[in-house]
């Protein structure tokens, strides 16, 4: 009878097991789904032209009758040459040129017949322009810090009506605006950095965490001839929009504002916050802490913004900073209050994988909704990604967003690297695969195949000249290997495309042991003594209660 009165302790201590173990399952268990945003892209069609790439086009770059691209094709056409608005000192440091207004105008059409093959024929001596998809009045002005130098220009673009209002429209199925950027990338002979960085991220969390985005060549229009300057990546501004940063509108009469923010380089057009973080020194050092590590205001526009609602999101950024940066334990393991989690774990993630260190301290974007936890993202500005820093050669055994401002006290935590952890294997069995990742870069090798040429022949003095007597292009420094001082420089397209393959592949099988060796260098760990530890009691109360009860009766 004594067994027969032990069973039901012996039941009760399985089934308390039982519910322990499911508990922990739960809680460590891969939440979220990989494929949760499908984004925007589309999947590129391969190139079938077998003519010569750069037929029509001659030697000093004018655009023959008979030309044909499988891109769309953008043409503008200026009223005034685009101003030099900005220079650099020896340092490199920019310096705005008084009194100079930076956009000039102009108009912008683009063609695309949807069909793989856009093509462009003269009648009586004059362009005739058919499938015209897009036309608009435009402002315009060359972007960029360091490549702002370059031969070959970036563009920010304005698209406004005849009246001067904004323009807001959808262009070629990208999300609806009036601000749009036309990126040269002469940084990246490849052509592919951003593209595959941006489609994948988009994959990853959608519009908020990535641009949208589409090839084309460029073409301007000069004394009635067109001139060909080479493919462009035509993608969304970071800007508010349901397609693309999805947060409220700004209305001045609200106490509380939505808003976006970038952490960068210190500018004279937006509006520079004065945060906790600067008031306090924290996140920048040395001779940059002047100029760099800066939190500009994106939205709402300088120009609609009240100082009320500057005074509130300064405050409320602040928040968070005093959060992230604390020593108190007690006050930072409540940062999950603050900062939406998974998006800081996605945008670690996706800049890791890609090799990008610039994010974290430059073209760092970060918006919070009304009600809302401050989010990441989107991401921005691959071109010095996937070993393509011009001075240093990037070595794929190592991990690096964890110097990244933010990311820096982010993973003191062991909790937070634990979900860098669960993530990535989830995403690296999906997203960031390397069948997924390299099937894309073959995709879009296969799209740009005559445009690539034809790029590469209008910038040939650029892609070709390695030489530091050129100062208008983008060189890689050698490096030092076993004494021996060796070149990064390619003068062949493949090889662009073998040096990012390699690091991908490299790179992504080091980044979950070092993610481990992180882990075990954290100094904090804000699961202990938080939820995890109460369930753990609350399953502990299941098992031995009833027990103890059992054991009273007999």
């Amino acid at each position: 009878m004594r067994h027969i009165r032990r069973f039901p302790r012996v039941l009760l201590v399985f089934i308390g097991a039982l519910i322990v173990l499911v508990f922990i399952s739960v809680l460590n268990s891969e939440t979220g789904d990989a494929d949760k945003h499908t984004g925007s892209y589309l999947e590129l069609a391969p190139d079938t032209a077998t003519d010569n790439a750069t037929e029509y086009i001659t030697r000093k770059f004018k655009v023959k009758s008979g030309f044909h691209s499988n891109l769309p094709i953008v043409i503008m056409s200026l009223d005034s040459e685009i101003p030099d608005y900005k220079s650099a000192d020896e340092s490199g440091r920019e310096i705005i040129n008084p009194g100079v207004e930076p956009y000039t105008t102009g108009n912008i059409l683009i063609i695309d017949n949807d069909k793989g093959e856009n093509t462009l024929r003269k009648e009586n001596e004059e362009f005739k322009l058919d499938n015209v998809v897009y036309e608009s009045r435009i402002k315009i002005k060359k972007k960029g810090h360091s490549s702002y130098a370059y031969d070959k220009p970036q563009y920010k673009i304005k698209a406004v009506l005849q009246d001067g209002e904004d323009n807001d429209t959808s262009i070629l199925g990208m999300g609806e605006g009036s601000e749009w950027v036309l990126n040269g990338s002469m940084a990246d002979k490849s052509m592919l950095r951003n593209y595959l960085a941006y489609r994948i991220a988009s994959e990853i969390g959608g519009n908020n965490m990535a641009p949208d985005s589409r090839f084309c060549e460029l073409m301007t229009e000069e004394e009635g001839k067109l001139k060909y300057q080479g493919v462009y990546m035509l993608i969304e501004s970071v800007s508010r929009g349901n397609d693309r940063i999805d947060i409220g509108k700004y209305d001045p009469r609200n106490r509380y504002s939505p808003y976006i923010v970038r952490r960068d380089r210190k500018t004279v057009y937006d509006i520079m916050l004065d945060t906790y973080g600067r008031q306090a020194g924290i996140g920048g050092s040395g001779a940059i802490w002047e100029t760099d590590n800066w939190i500009g205001l994106k939205y709402p526009s300088a120009a609609k913004v009240t100082d009320v609602t500057v005074d509130y999101i300064e405050k409320d950024f602040s928040t968070v900073e005093k959060v992230l940066y604390s020593d108190k334990i007690s006050l930072f393991r409540q940062y999950g209050k603050f900062i939406d989690v998974d998006s800081f774990a996605d945008y670690f993630l996706i800049n890791e994988y890609f090799g990008n260190y610039d994010a974290g301290l430059h073209s760092t974007y970060m918006y919070k909704d009304i009600g809302e936890r401050l989010s990441i993202g989107p991401v921005w500005d691959f071109d010095q990604a996937m070993d393509n820093n011009m001075l240093v050669e990037m070595k794929p055994e190592d991990l690096a967003m964890q110097t990244a401002t933010f990311y820096k006290e982010l993973c003191r935590d062991r909790q937070f690297i634990s979900e860098l952890e669960k993530r990535y294997r989830q995403l690296s069995r999906s997203t960031l695969s390397t069948d997924h990742v390299f099937s894309i870069i073959d995709e879009a090798t296969e799209y740009l195949r005559s445009a690539q040429k034809r790029e590469w022949y209008r910038w040939a003095e650029d892609y070709m000249d390695d030489s530091a007597e050129n100062p208008h292009n983008y060189n890689l420094e050698p490096y030092r290997a076993e004494g021996e001082l060796l070149s990064r420089f390619n003068d062949e397209y493949d090889q662009e495309i073998d040096v990012i393959k390699y690091y991908l592949n490299k790179h992504s099988k080091a980044i979950l042991p070092d993610l481990a060796a992180l882990y075990r260098k954290a100094k904090i760990d804000t699961a202990s003594g938080g939820m995890r530890e109460l369930i753990f009691i609350a399953a502990m109360f299941l098992l031995f209660v009833p027990a103890y009860l059992i054991n009273r009766r007999e």
